[in-house]
């Protein structure tokens, strides 16, 4: 399987600083990247803003199963970089959506979805009430989202689909570091 990472975002809440803040030895993109390799998942790390920065954090671990791109149209939205990650997509794959802003998500809880799966077109974890990340679909979405216009959202096209709602007990799959403050709140949890 195959993850597409969003780590392009302009970050503004967090002074643009919430990728390169440290987490558990190294940085927060660092520690995404690290664990969707360890899930065994193909990974398409899609930047933007500050990337020359996040692709150096990136450089120990350039190898066959990870692929960094840039997009230029990065502070159009979400759907640019989604955009851009799935033209990377192996074709015939099942594939994941994930934010690089989610530092307690691990390799298990992409593994846990994997084997949660049913037949739906894709999945999504909830968490007491609130839809998360990642998003795991069908193949086929890639070229679904190649059709799209820059600025489209997942939600938006995800609604025409059968979506499997996942309940899961771990918060690891709503957390996520928006400012500072939720940075703070991280690392008092360690």
């Amino acid at each position: 399987m195959q993850n597409i990472l969003l780590a392009a975002g302009l970050g503004e809440r967090s002074e643009g600083k919430k990728l390169l803040l440290p987490y558990k030895n190294q940085s927060i993109i660092a520690h995404s990247v690290e664990q969707s390799l360890k899930a065994g998942l193909h990974t398409i790390v899609v930047t933007g803003f500050r990337n020359v920065e996040i692709e150096a954090e990136l450089a120990r671990f350039s190898n066959q199963d990870l692929i960094v791109t840039y997009n230029e149209s990065y502070a159009t939205g979400q759907g640019s970089s989604t955009l851009c990650g799935a033209r990377l997509l192996n074709a015939g794959e099942d594939f994941f959506i994930s934010l690089a802003d989610m530092p307690l998500l691990e390799a298990r809880h992409y593994l846990y979805l994997s084997a949660a799966w049913k037949t739906a077109d894709g999945l999504r974890p909830v968490h007491q009430g609130r839809v998360g990340h990642p998003v795991l679909l069908k193949a086929f979405f890639k070229e679904i989202i190649l059709q799209q216009e820059q600025t489209f959202t997942m939600r938006s096209l995800l609604s025409s689909y059968t979506i499997q709602k996942c309940s899961v007990d771990d918060e690891a799959y709503v957390y996520d570091i928006d400012t500072l403050h939720s940075y703070e709140q991280l690392l008092g949890r360690s």
